[in-house]
């Protein structure tokens, strides 16, 4: 599947997404204020419309708020400042309802999102030949929730998501495979060629990470939140990390095959067993 639904309504294209962003398997209160859980319970939403070269427009937020929570009126408040700041900042998406009610178990939150598309860019659609291109860096939430004694990455708390690339990459390639690499960056890689059926090969010293971090967690990781494509030129604010050549789903890295044993899946790994 896509990041997003499409559904066409005469000549618009309207997206629809949701994720949830539950307590001690999402975030931790030991590190996230709760202005970041808004910001970011929003923000990888957002990412999905992003990841489908779309606008946000409007959202609904459920709330299911732990009885181990105090001040509720007041966590409430943080989380809308948070929230709002990320709305701000990226497509100004609209809240036009939601629900909220008491959990004896974990917060949890659930955010649904529409957006609108002139171009829905999907993740089958790319040709080999294409270039294998990517924004920002990877690596750092992954590196981090290795070592949480180590200082906590602005882009753990607060990622944000690539608009004017996503846009960017639409006016330069309207036929672009586009996904977000929420799941790491191998899993996004692996998606994108068996969707389109092609063989990958990718330069390791291309991949963007910071000198701290591993290429192991820069390709594991997760949680980026940066856009990966297939595309036939990179626009601005992409790297060109690789190409495609006509194959079955294959990695090389560097001229060896990639392996999938690491790649996240859900309900069976978490972001810190992982490379264990």
């Amino acid at each position: 599947g896509d990041d997003c639904a499409v559904i066409e309504l005469g000549s618009e294209q309207y997206l629809f997404a949701l994720d949830n962003f539950v307590e001690d398997v999402h975030y931790s209160n030991d590190y996230f204020s709760v202005e970041d859980i808004g910001w970011k319970a929003l923000a990888i939403n957002i990412s999905d419309i992003t990841a489908m070269a779309g606008q946000p427009l409007f959202i609904l937020v459920g709330l299911s708020l732990s009885d181990s929570i105090e001040d509720k009126e007041n966590w409430v408040k943080d989380f809308y400042t948070g929230l709002n700041q990320c709305a701000e900042a990226f497509g100004n998406p609209k809240v036009i309802g939601g629900d909220i009610c008491g959990s004896t178990a974990k917060t949890s939150i659930s955010i649904t999102i529409v957006g609108k598309a002139t171009k829905a860019l999907m993740r089958k659609s790319a040709e080999p030949g294409n270039l294998v291109c990517v924004t920002g860096s990877f690596g750092e939430t992954g590196d981090f929730l290795q070592d949480t004694t180590k200082a906590v990455p602005a882009k753990h708390l607060r990622p944000e998501p690539r608009l004017q690339e996503a846009q960017a990459l639409l006016q330069t390639d309207s036929q672009a495979a586009l996904m977000d690499s929420s799941d790491g960056l191998a899993q996004a890689l692996f998606e994108l060629a068996e969707q389109n059926q092609l063989e990958l090969e990718i330069d390791a010293a291309a991949i963007p990470h910071g000198k701290s971090i591993s290429l192991e967690h820069a390709l594991y990781g997760g949680e980026d939140y940066e856009l990966v494509t297939i595309c036939m030129k990179a626009p601005k604010g992409f790297k060109v990390i690789g190409k495609a050549k006509p194959g079955m789903g294959k990695i090389y890295l560097d001229g060896e095959l990639l392996t999938k044993a690491k790649i996240y899946r859900h309900f069976t790994d978490t972001l810190t067993t992982k490379f264990s």
